[in-house]
């Protein structure tokens, strides 16, 4: 499958202040995952593409050159590039729709400590959807990163009922707050609501997460609450490429 002549690519090229070389890596990966370069399948050649996306010769072999060392493409001399059989696989994280999935996504990645406050605060940031309940007295702050096989998938700000970190303590600061809640005897979640925003990585979750400073991220802000109060308030940030978002759309 063929994409069409684009009549104005280096006009949309040059409003990224990204080199030239890595826009069209990430084009050319969009490419194979979309199937318009298939697998086994030749590439444009280097004239084609020149043409296509109007910029020099070096540019697309630079471009081409990042997609071979990361084992999309292969070259054959002589033969010309193509698409390798078995390509690079990015794992998908289904972003949760409700606490349960909250747990098991939880369960499944991997938590390393960034920063855990040493002393409670007292109040929240601003939790950025609609809250009507009651908050508890103050708050433990811990700033967590979330891997699996080696790969830095979502960086995390999450405070925590100050009461009920002190009761959990040992268990919250070695792994992931709903995971630890979910296995609390007796608590039982109430109400739990989340919002879905694309943004951009700032300063300290770039550098967590092997970002460029507002590359684009999936911002994840959730609470949950007991019979009582606010127990769990998080803040999490999910690099796009990871993110996957499906639904029912038939009741």
């Amino acid at each position: 499958m063929a994409k069409p002549f684009l009549p104005n690519a280096s006009e949309v090229l040059s409003r990224s202040k990204l080199p030239l070389y890595l826009q069209l890596a990430a084009e050319f990966r969009r490419n194979i995952a979309q199937g318009i370069w298939m697998p086994d399948q030749q590439i444009p050649s280097l004239e084609a593409l020149m043409a296509q996306y109007q910029v020099a010769r070096m540019t697309l072999r630079n471009a081409i050159g990042i997609l071979e060392e990361e084992g999309y493409i292969r070259r054959g001399r002589g033969k010309g590039t193509f698409v390798q059989r078995n390509i690079p696989n990015v794992t998908e994280l289904q972003i949760p729709s409700n606490w349960e999935e909250t747990v098991a996504l939880s369960d499944l990645l991997g938590t390393e400590s960034i920063a855990d406050g040493e002393h409670a605060i007292a109040s929240l940031p601003d939790l950025g959807m609609k809250f009507s309940g009651q908050y508890a007295k103050a708050y433990r702050h811990l700033c967590r990163l979330h891997v699996k096989d080696g790969v830095p998938y979502c960086f995390s700000e999450v405070y925590l009922a100050e009461d009920l970190f002190k009761q959990h303590k040992a268990a919250f600061l070695k792994a992931a707050a709903a995971s630890v809640i979910a296995r609390i005897p007796g608590l039982k979640i109430h109400e739990a609501r989340q919002k879905i925003t694309i943004s951009g990585a700032g300063i300290e979750s770039a550098r967590a997460l092997n970002l460029n400073v507002d590359d684009s991220v999936a911002e994840v802000r959730r609470y949950a609450c007991d019979k009582e109060k606010l127990i769990y308030y998080a803040r999490l940030e999910f690099p796009t490429k990871f993110v996957k978002l499906e639904f029912d759309l038939c009741p």
